[in-house]
């Protein structure tokens, strides 16, 4: 990278004033009851509502478009109009994000297998007779040919559990798995036949009741899918960023080039701090317009692809990747789609124990990993504890420094960080709800640090020292205390 293409970074006081106004927004949508068509106000009427400079409330208005809170709408009774997030405008971002931070297809099964077994185990002890009748008609369908999608089991038990943070994300590995494998020419002439064996058997111990039978079927079945993806000849670890991006990010001309820009990106292994150009150059290189540039770099901005720096060698550049974004978007999804404390507690606690078993695998001493070194990722879970000893667990979670979601990066799976990510952030807006509402929760977020720092402290030292028994069974005691269902904390813990 040339030095002479470095300028200065921009100012984020703006874009943190649009941001806390764009928060202010959804928080107003979703008191409302989320009425989809309802005008929210006027510009003129909006400013005075939130208080912040045109310049800022236009900037919040384009966050809340990219997340499908709201549009703008021009004209006679026009103003912000509340929108209808739909599961594309999530699934979208959340295949940029797995692309930029490198997911793999081993990471994207391993994360899969976890989901799917849980829903498995809910969509059986949650099974009603509607449920029923759900399920022994996707079998029937699929043994009739009359599904064009053979995952189409697995979409209907997601639904059956209950759970709306277990249905996204099942709906969501699924399709990143069609972009590693959606060759029907290359499927054995028996896969049908096969693929409902299984499908018959996972439903059968659904129907009788038998949730560890259900687990373990799903499980195997999905284990046989992942083999017979990877044995294929064409099948890659990392996904075509012309395949996966594919319908992402909408059809307008300034979503099409941010696409264009992005794929450009990923194919030439593009690394931070690489300068991608000036406002000028990106016009005359893609004969686009003025006004299509700036929406491109808006999009390329949010998704934490690429940043403007103003000044002397000033344009856009590529940023580090960023998972705030993506979460952000999942979780303002889920809250329109009724996500309750329920169901976060149905998914922490095993999601939990599953990284930090991960957790230990990566923080195992170097002697029994092949020479691998490991004191960067020591070093990562000493300045989380340190970071939440300073500045207090929630001011550590804000910054993304705190132990839990340290523990999500140490597991190397990009997958499952991304949907304990999402977790962790809809625990704290439930514990920042009930902190408001709840004095037993105002009271516990007081004493917040004396609750949980010990106990994160008694992990890190079971971690460090390689006992993953131990580390598996202080993360069990710490969630029951402190977790969802014990506590009206949302997982604050």
């Amino acid at each position: 990278m040339n030095p002479e293409r470095i300028g200065a970074r921009v100012d984020s006081r703006q874009a943190k004033l649009a941001g806390r106004a764009a928060e202010q927004i959804i928080n107003d949508v979703v008191e409302m009851g989320w009425p989809v068509g309802a005008v929210l106000g006027s510009e003129a009427e909006l400013l005075e509502r939130y208080g912040v400079s045109r310049a800022v409330l236009r900037e919040a208005i384009r966050l809340v478009e990219h997340q499908r809170v709201a549009r703008m709408r021009r004209g006679t009774g026009g103003g912000l109009v509340i929108d209808e997030p739909s599961v594309d405008a999530v699934i979208g971002p959340a295949v940029i994000h797995l692309l930029r931070a490198g997911a793999t297809l081993d990471e994207i099964f391993d994360t899969r297998i976890l989901l799917e077994e849980l829903v498995a185990e809910l969509a059986t002890q949650r099974l009603t007779e509607e449920g029923l009748a759900i399920i022994r008609d996707a079998v029937d369908r699929e043994a009739e040919s009359r599904v064009s999608d053979y995952r189409h089991l697995h979409t209907q038990l997601a639904r059956l559990s209950g759970n709306p943070v277990l249905e996204l994300f099942v709906e969501t590995f699924s399709r990143v798995c069609n972009f590693h494998f959606a060759d029907p020419d290359a499927l054995p002439a028996d896969i049908d036949r096969e693929v409902l064996r299984a499908h018959r058997g996972i439903a059968k111990a659904v129907l009788a009741n038998e949730p560890g039978l259900a687990r373990d079927r799903m499980r195997r079945h999905l284990r046989a899918e992942a083999d017979f993806i990877r044995a294929q000849p064409d099948t890659v670890q990392r996904l075509d960023p012309d395949v996966a991006l594919a319908g992402t990010l909408g059809d307008k001309r300034g979503e099409a080039l941010a696409r264009q820009i992005f794929a450009e990106l990923l194919t030439t292994g593009a690394t931070p701090d690489t300068f991608v150009g000036s406002e000028a150059e990106l016009m005359q290189r893609y004969s686009a317009s003025r006004a299509v540039v700036r929406e491109a770099i808006r999009i390329l901005e949010y998704h934490r692809i690429a940043i403007t720096r103003r000044g002397p060698g000033g344009g856009l550049y590529v940023t580090e990747p960023d998972i705030a974004a993506v979460v952000d978007i999942i979780a303002i999804y889920l809250r329109r789609h009724g996500v309750q404390l329920q169901h976060i507690a149905d998914l922490r606690f095993r999601l939990e124990l599953a990284v930090v078993a991960r957790a230990a695998e990566a923080l195992r001493p170097r002697s029994r990993r092949a020479g691998r070194e490991t004191d960067g990722e020591v070093g990562m879970l000493e300045a989380a504890l340190r970071a939440e000893a300073e500045q207090g667990p929630a001011a550590a979670f804000d910054r993304g420094e705190d132990f839990h979601t340290m523990l999500g990066r140490l597991t190397g799976n990009r997958a499952l960080s991304l949907v304990h990510s999402v977790v962790l952030r809809l625990g704290w807006q439930f514990f920042a709800q009930s902190a408001a509402d709840d004095p037993r929760a105002q009271a516990l977020s007081q004493n917040l640090p004396s609750a949980v720092l010990p106990a994160h402290q008694g992990i890190a030292d079971a971690l460090l020292a390689g006992d993953v028994e131990l580390a598996v069974a202080r993360m069990r005691s710490h969630l029951a205390e402190t977790g969802p269902g014990s506590e009206p904390t949302g997982g604050a813990g």
